[in-house]
């Protein structure tokens, strides 16, 4: 006998609810506009079906746009599955399987072929739940995790970093997502076969950059998307060492002066005190999870290694001023987290040797055109000066742009900049008085 039952999904904490509610029976979140959606589109979203196991079908799930994003688009009946996920087995007669690629949690990933993406016949990745393998617990959990990633990964579609979202496809027993498939290695796999099994500190600070950037992209969307799962498991390295996030299935949107999180989600050390339920996740949230993951990275021990006592696998201690910004980021209180993940990346590419050399940049750049001033009327000089400086300020406002730099000198970096300038005016004095010294040049 066939059981079916109409659900709503909170678009908040993605709970499923009955058809009729009103409220979210777990974080009381209005269901009202899901409500009206459902009336007017019949189906917010495919029943929940459990059958024996006779013949099966694969149900397309329409694609998601970006302006209807809390909706899901009825589900209607394609092709006799006869895809056993073995190497060259066909899905929905779309998708060629090559091969498993990645287990966890509820879900099995394949990459496939899309034999319907035209001459490219492009790469795609097939996350697989079976529900018939699953408790009716776990039943739940997945349904929740599948269709917040799905609207998650809708949502920010079209976003450097993010695997582009194609479809999801169900049938009785199982449901897919199929994304973009990036080519590479998890930093996990990535920091396993590294020598000694850490990174330098340069190389964690250049990919503390690209997460933080990132991450900072989500977290200033309408409204801001906390990622909440940050971990090495979770990013993708290209063999051209650009970065991808993986994974959005306990990603939420973030709701100021919400209390706390109807579901504490997150990976054991990597996720802040917060998302355990003591108060709502926040942008600082995942700042707290990517300072677990870069001092990951830099000593090659996770999270829970490190508090039980194991040494760090870097011979090398940690900079000083690395140490203070990780403390800060890893933080059990969120107020004295960095404010925001712009504040993270500022502070690791604002190095003191850059604005150090920026400084020398400046002095240098001065200290060279002061030298046309020996070949200068001597009324000249004075005001001549001026326009030196302006070409100075302009060289170094150059190279700042290219580089990323920010325009004016943060705070505690002022000092670096000003002895960069200073070694530079040193030289140009000691030049000048060497060169008064033994060729009579006037000042």
């Amino acid at each position: 006998m066939q059981q079916s039952s109409m659900v709503l999904f909170c678009d908040e904490c993605g709970l499923a609810n009955k058809a009729t509610a009103s409220h979210c029976v777990s974080c009381q979140h209005s269901l009202a506009h899901q409500s009206q959606d459902s009336e007017r589109d019949a189906s917010p979203i495919a029943p929940i079906t459990f059958t024996p196991k006779p013949v099966l079908e694969v149900c397309a799930g329409a694609a998601l746009d970006l302006e209807d994003q809390e909706s899901f688009a009825p589900v209607t009946a394609s092709n006799t599955l006869t895809c056993d996920f073995r190497p060259d087995s066909v899905l929905a007669g779309r998708y060629q399987v090559q091969e498993e690629i990645g287990r966890g949690g509820f879900s099995t990933v394949y990459r496939a072929l899309d034999l319907k993406a035209g001459p490219d016949q492009r790469l795609v990745a097939i996350k697989r739940i079976q529900l018939d393998k699953l408790s009716s617990r776990e039943a739940i959990d997945a349904t929740e995790t599948f269709y917040r990633e799905i609207a998650m990964l809708a949502r920010v579609k079209n976003l450097s970093g993010i695997p582009t979202y194609c479809e999801h496809l169900t049938d009785a027993e199982n449901w897919y997502l199929v994304t973009q498939y990036i080519e590479g290695q998890t930093l996990e796999e990535y920091l396993q076969k590294a020598p000694g099994g850490y990174l330098d500190e340069k190389e964690v600070i250049a990919l503390g950059l690209k997460l933080a950037s990132l991450l900072h992209t989500l977290h200033i969307t309408a409204p801001p998307v906390i990622f909440r799962d940050l971990k090495p498991a979770n990013i993708m390295l290209t063999p051209n060492n650009k970065i991808f996030l993986i994974d959005f299935g306990i990603a939420r949107t973030f709701t100021r002066d919400k209390a706390r999180d109807t579901v504490p989600l997150g990976s054991p050390g990597y996720a802040p005190p917060e998302q355990y339920g003591r108060a709502q996740t926040s942008p600082r949230s995942d700042i707290y999870s990517l300072g677990a993951t870069l001092q990951t990275l830099l000593t090659g021990r996770d999270p829970l290694e490190l508090a039980e006592g194991e040494p760090s696998r870097n011979p090398r201690p940690i900079s000083p001023r690395f140490r203070k910004l990780l403390d800060k980021m890893l933080s059990t209180e969120p107020s004295r987290r960095p404010k925001d993940m712009e504040r993270v990346r500022l502070y690791l590419e604002n190095n003191p040797t850059m604005f150090f050399l920026m400084g020398m940049v400046y002095g240098g750049t001065y200290s060279l055109l002061a030298l046309l001033n020996l070949f200068l009327p001597v009324d000249w000089r004075a005001w001549v000066g001026f326009i030196w400086l302006g070409i100075a300020k302009s060289v170094e406002s150059i190279i700042r742009s290219n580089l990323k730099l920010p325009d004016k000198n943060p705070k505690g970096m002022k000092r670096y900049w000003w002895l960069g300038l200073l070694t530079w005016s040193l030289l140009l004095l000691v030049f000048f008085w060497l060169g008064h010294i033994f060729f009579g040049w006037a000042f």
